[in-house]
């Protein structure tokens, strides 16, 4: 967009790492063995059918990003599918869950890293406040640096996790896998669901579109290839855990603490227990990337104040947006110190809503993507998954229901 909009600095490689970071979050350390006490070794066939829809799902919102390369991201699908109306309930949706969804998944790292090490609530609280504006800082710089720190980021993480799987094989014994189905096929279903909140994250990388040098080709397959990566982390990471029995030592919430402990000895432990906080870094940096983007476009379009759409003279970042964010999020944080609210809880008011903007934007995908392309089947099978996890989202789905109805009603305020 030359000197008027965003530099356009991401390739297929930064596009991938931010891709991952953005569904690569603290989950990965305790999800496999939430899953396994669920449903017992079993629960790795909810892995692999899960991961087949992180796929199809990437496929789907990647395919409608080349189609329309538009920092709204599900937004403007929504906006090109269905109008400006249905369009404007998907932005508010975002605005009621990003800015509290991405403090939560910070404070979620930082407690793991304090439960472990026996620190004091206010040191977690402290430990995401460094950890968000230091994505900040980042992300006011520029996706050009922000995403070499990413692609780091993203590198060590893998990495670690795929040592820690690889040296917990010789742990692994038969016993731990047998019986395979100990709790029933609907135990398995239940675990699948928890899964795919797992996957909750490939909507905000769709909002870097117009950072992409070539949005047609770079987007599609950044987020095609971040979902292979992914499925074969949480694999791997779900295999270790459940085939050397990890989930059934202490309270089974620091599993790969403990495969790497009896890997590694007991500093590699406390490494992986810090390392917690890295994945939650990687998570919230893209999705305040994203978010930052989708304010931007937002501003730019009217929907929001023309202040958010201006851009830092030099980095040519959303540097109002981020700006807000900061407050936002700190907000966020002195509410949690105060109340201490329960996190998984609190992270189940956005994550519904989530899952009610993917029916949103595979369904937009479904209409704006040709009959030939790969994507429009993708977005169908990921419309349908969706479709059939939504009654599991419970009474957290009154959120998205308030938060539209808030959105019609203020709407015939202005109108």
């Amino acid at each position: 967009m030359g000197e008027t909009g965003l530099h356009r600095h991401l390739t297929v490689s930064a596009g991938t790492a931010l891709a991952v970071g953005a569904v690569l979050g603290p989950s990965v350390l305790v999800l496999p063995a939430l899953t396994a006490r669920t449903a017992g070794p079993a629960a790795l066939v909810a892995w692999g059918a899960m991961s087949l829809f992180g796929l199809v799902l990437a496929v789907a919102l990647g395919r409608a990003g080349a189609r329309i390369p538009d920092a709204g991201g599900i937004v403007a699908y929504v906006s090109h599918a269905f109008g400006p109306r249905s369009a404007r309930v998907c932005g508010w949706w975002f605005l009621a869950s990003v800015p509290l969804s991405v403090p939560v998944i910070a404070l979620v790292g930082a407690h793991y890293v304090t439960s472990y090490f026996g620190l004091p609530d206010a040191a977690a609280s402290v430990l995401a406040l460094v950890l968000l504006f230091v994505s900040l800082w980042l992300n006011l710089r520029g996706l050009k640096a922000s995403a070499a720190v990413q692609t780091g980021a993203v590198a060590a993480v893998g990495a670690v996790i795929a040592a820690i799987s690889v040296a917990g094989l010789p742990d692994v014994r038969s016993r731990f896998l047998t019986p395979f189905v100990p709790n029933g096929w609907v135990a398995v279903g239940a675990a699948a669901l928890l899964i795919f909140w797992s996957y909750i994250g490939f909507e905000m990388v769709v909002h870097l579109a117009e950072d992409f040098r070539r949005p047609g080709r770079d987007l599609p397959l950044s987020m095609g290839i971040a979902s292979v990566v992914l499925s074969v982390l949480y694999c791997a990471a779900a295999f270790v855990t459940i085939g050397t029995g990890a989930y059934l030592q202490g309270n089974g919430l620091a599993p790969m603490s403990v495969v790497a402990a009896s890997a590694f000895g007991r500093t590699a432990g406390v490494a992986t227990a810090v390392f917690a906080l890295a994945c939650a870094f990687v998570a919230v940096h893209t999705n305040i990337a994203g978010f930052s983007r989708l304010l931007y476009a937002q501003a730019r379009v009217g929907e929001l104040p023309k202040a958010l759409a201006r851009l830092h003279s030099r980095h040519r970042t959303p540097w109002v947006a981020l700006a807000c964010l900061g407050v936002f999020f700190a907000l966020v944080l002195l509410v949690d110190a105060l109340l201490r609210p329960d996190l998984g809880e609190l992270l189940g008011w956005p994550s519904a809503t989530f899952l009610v903007l993917y029916l949103a934007g595979t369904a937009a995908a479904v209409k704006v993507l040709p009959p030939d392309d790969i994507g429009r089947v993708c977005a169908v099978v990921a419309f349908l998954g969706c479709l059939l996890v939504l009654p599991f989202g419970g009474w957290a789905l009154l959120y998205p229901l308030a938060v539209l109805l808030l959105a019609t009603t203020l709407r015939r305020g202005i109108s």
